[in-house]
């Protein structure tokens, strides 16, 4: 059970210090999406909520991604720490 904890830890702080190297003193270091997106995302997509034109427009397939690795992610875990009975 140590061992599955430690490893699980391990992947949470390579993760952290992975989404951590990849700012910029705090600021994305993709900033001209971020501009464009304000500039041009009532044009683009219609969508009079920004977030939500962000969300579901520009980036639908990339939350999908995201989703079926948050789900598979889960299930892992939760296979790892289930206990035999």
């Amino acid at each position: 059970m140590k061992r599955y904890f430690s490893i699980i830890l391990l992947i949470i702080l390579t993760l952290f210090f992975i989404s951590a190297t990849n700012l910029e003193y705090g600021y994305p270091k993709n900033q001209e999406y971020a501009n464009y997106y304000l500039e041009k995302g009532l044009e683009d997509t219609g969508a009079m909520n920004l977030v939500a034109a962000v969300y579901l427009d520009y980036r639908a397939y990339d939350t999908l991604i995201e989703t079926i690795v948050l789900f598979m992610a889960v299930a892992g875990v939760t296979f790892l720490l289930r206990r035999e009975k």
